[in-house]
Formats: C-alpha cells, structure tokens, sequence
C-alpha cells in the first residue's frame, strides 16, 4: 500500500482486531502521522457485519475528535481510501509504556520497574485523563500500557478508544468474547463488559500503576509495597488495597477521589546507590564494540550482552574526568560530548549533528560519532538505576540514539532515564550524545 486517501504511506506499525494502524506522511508539509484505517479480521467482520463495523469505527473517531484534554490522543481528520474503507488520522508518538517497561504476551513475566516519582508524575496525568472521561460519559475499558503512549516531552496520551462505552453504548460481540485485557480487566467487566462504569477504568489503572512501581502484577490477597522498599509507607498500601478491590463499591468511586488520595502519598529516601569497587591499578581500559551494526531485538540480547529487559548483565564502573566541553572515562578510554544535543532529534538529523561537531572541530576533535549501544549502556550504573553524575547525564538528555540500526525504518536507542536498550522509528526524537575514541 502506497497511499491512503491523499496521504502516503511509510510503513505498517501494528493490526488490531478492528483495523491496522500505518505510519504515513502529509502530502506538502511532510509531517508524519499514524492513520488508523478500518481492516478487521475475518472472524470480527463475520460477526458483526460491515454495516456495524463502520458504525463502531466512526463513534471511535468522533469521540477521539470531540477531546480537548491534554492527555488524550485526538483524530485531526477522518476520509475514506480508495477502495471506500474509512480511516481516521492522529499524531505519531513514538513511545508507550509497554515498550518502557518492557512488557510482553507473556505478561505474567516481570518488567522493568518505573522511579517512584515518574509513576506519581504519569499516574497524575493518567486520573486527570480518566476523569475527563468519566465526566463525559466515557469508559474506556482497555487501560493497560500500551495503550498509554508517551510524548517526546514526557507526558503521557491515552489512546484505542474501539473498545470505550460512550454514553453506554459500546462494541459489542458474542457473549464470550472479551472486552479489556487479561490481567488488567476488573472481575465485574469480564461477568457483564456492556453494564461497567467509570469504576472499571480505576481499576486498570491501579493495576498499571503496582506495575509500574514494582515490576510485577499485583497478587490476589494483598499488595505490601512497604515490605518491597521503603521509599513507601502503608498510606501507598492502604491506597492499592482500596484501588484493587474487587467490588467496586469498595474503589475509589470517581478518578477524582483516587487522583486526590494519590498525590497525597509521599515518598521516603530513596536507596542508596551501588557503589563500584575500585579499578585494579593498573588495569586496561574496557575496550567495547564502535563500530555499527545492524541487528534485530531477537538477537539483540546476546549481541549487546543485555539480559533479558535489555539492561547490561555486566556494568562498568565509570571513571569521569568531566572538562568544559568533553567528558573522558578512563574504565573506557572514550570521550564524550559533556552536554548532548540541545533538542531531539531524528536519526538523520542526529548523525547531521554529529557531522557538524567534526567540522567545527569541537572539543579539539574531528573524530565524532553516534555512539554504539554497548557504548551508551557502559554509562549506565551497575544498580539499573538513574546515572550518578548528574552534570553529564543532564536531564533533558535522557533517551539516547546509539548508530546501530533495527533494519531499514528502525535504530537502536538508550533509555538512560529507566537504564535499558530499545529500537525505535528513525523518524522518533531522540538527543544526541557524541562520543570519539581519541582525539
């Protein structure tokens, strides 16, 4: 497929039960945007019927269309292709919290954990979203992370309302099927998914936020984060026993009393950091890969010697001599740009910056280049957690394009904000940090 109505097609990004979302771009001004075109699978149009289908389809987009909350995905326009399927157009976010988290099909598997104070700054936006909703007489019924995508300014937007009751009207299909998500669908949605309130979204939500603080889902009999670190006291679980009731009279009966109950929580000291042994005297520098390589996530695990969150299974321990301009790390012999990009940037544009550094000879050298991936996760501490040299590792700066390549539309990137390698479009924002092996 080359086009889709007047707007041309880069790729496919992902197929849902109702339609196939694809990455495109606006004829004239080239801006990217994700278009959601109406492609439901065999077994969904034989149930409900083409009629029904449009119907539900059309509802999504005039209600994604009608927000005017900072925290939700919109429709900008709405048209049909030229063989009469209608499709509807949002903005491109590259990120989401599935992708950051690192959460798979097998989601009973554990998955990264979030810092305790993003979880409060993304759990603020996800009840005020909700909240919204709610107020408009909107359910949303599949919370879960991937469909909370993340903006290159670190705010969050709910997306996928195909499956949202408006007005208590909704998709519907046989009484078996499943409306949500395992594990993040509340017991009374799945009994009866057409009779649900607001309640039912406060629910995922709780679950997505235990998530996000401690890797795992939340067990059936109790939720004791105060025994999992002591940054939280029993207030935070006071909050989930209440938050993951399963009567929902016993929740929080709008978002805006768990949004309150929320941010009264505080946290205490964090943990303190690993501290990395001293070097051997003596001892050579690690000497890790600079040259590019091309690389699927399959096998990127063993290429990167990540485990299996794409965090290093072996850290090193920096030795910063931080200068003006340039950083050096003597465990790696490698000098580093001290101040990154000023802004994101594509992947074209970040090697364009890196071109610019060497014909203006920063730093006294003409040797830049994007970094590997085994090079920006040397950087990372041997806890997983955020760096320790808080005047390289600023914060604008904290995702990372590395010059190592996930086929023809992707790259390899660094998140140094939750410490893990990932891939993402080339046409992402990422900052640049440049790196040379001598000068």
């Amino acid at each position: 497929m080359q086009h889709i109505g007047r707007y041309q097609v880069i790729r496919r990004l992902g197929k849902g039960g109702m339609g196939s979302v694809y990455k495109a771009i606006v004829p004239v001004i080239d801006k990217v945007v994700a278009i959601k075109l109406l492609d439901p699978g065999e077994l969904l149009a034989d149930i409900l019927g083409a009629d029904r289908l449009r119907e539900i389809f059309t509802v999504e987009a005039q209600t994604m269309a009608a927000f005017n909350q900072p925290f939700l995905v919109t429709v900008h326009d709405f048209d049909h292709d030229d063989q009469g399927s209608p499709f509807f157009v949002m903005d491109y976010i590259c990120n989401n919290l599935g992708e950051m988290i690192g959460e798979t099909f097998r989601i009973e598997e554990d998955s990264r954990i979030i810092r305790p104070a993003k979880v409060l700054h993304y759990g603020h936006q996800i009840l005020a979203a909700l909240d919204f909703l709610h107020h408009h007489d909107i359910v949303h019924r599949d919370i879960k992370p991937q469909n909370i995508l993340v903006t290159d300014e670190d705010t969050i937007k709910i997306c996928d309302f195909g499956m949202a009751l408006v007005g208590g009207v909704a998709f519907s299909g046989p009484n078996n099927m499943q409306i949500g998500s395992p594990c993040y669908t509340p017991p009374e949605q799945r009994k009866n998914p057409q009779g649900v309130d607001g309640r039912a979204d406060l629910y995922s939500a709780a679950v997505l936020l235990y998530r996000m603080l401690t890797g795992t889902l939340p067990g059936m009999q109790s939720f004791p984060l105060s025994l999992i670190n002591l940054q939280y006291d029993r207030s935070w679980d006071d909050f989930f026993a209440r938050a993951l009731c399963w009567q929902p009279e016993a929740r929080f009966q709008s978002a805006a009393e768990m949004m309150a109950a929320f941010e009264r929580l505080t946290l205490g000291e964090p943990p303190a950091a690993t501290v990395c042994p001293l070097p051997v005297p003596g001892a050579e520098p690690v000497r890790l890969r600079s040259e590019p390589v091309n690389v699927c996530r399959s096998r990127g695990q063993v290429h990167f010697a990540v485990n299996g969150l794409f965090r290093p299974v072996a850290p090193v321990c920096n030795r910063l001599d931080i200068g003006e301009e340039t950083v050096r790390d003597l465990a790696t012999g490698l000098i580093w740009q001290l101040r990154g990009s000023r802004y994101p940037l594509t992947f074209a544009d970040a090697q364009t910056q890196v071109n610019e550094l060497n014909a203006c000879g920063f730093g006294g050298c003409g040797q830049w280049r994007l970094p590997t991936v085994d090079e920006l996760l040397s950087l990372l501490p041997a806890d997983g957690g955020q760096g320790p040299f808080p005047e390289f590792l600023d914060r604008p700066a904290k995702w990372l394009w590395s010059c190592d390549r996930h086929g023809h539309h992707e790259s390899w990137y660094v998140n140094m904000d939750m410490g893990f390698a990932g891939v993402q479009d080339v046409n992402c924002l990422n900052h640049v940090r440049a790196v040379a092996t001598a000068c």
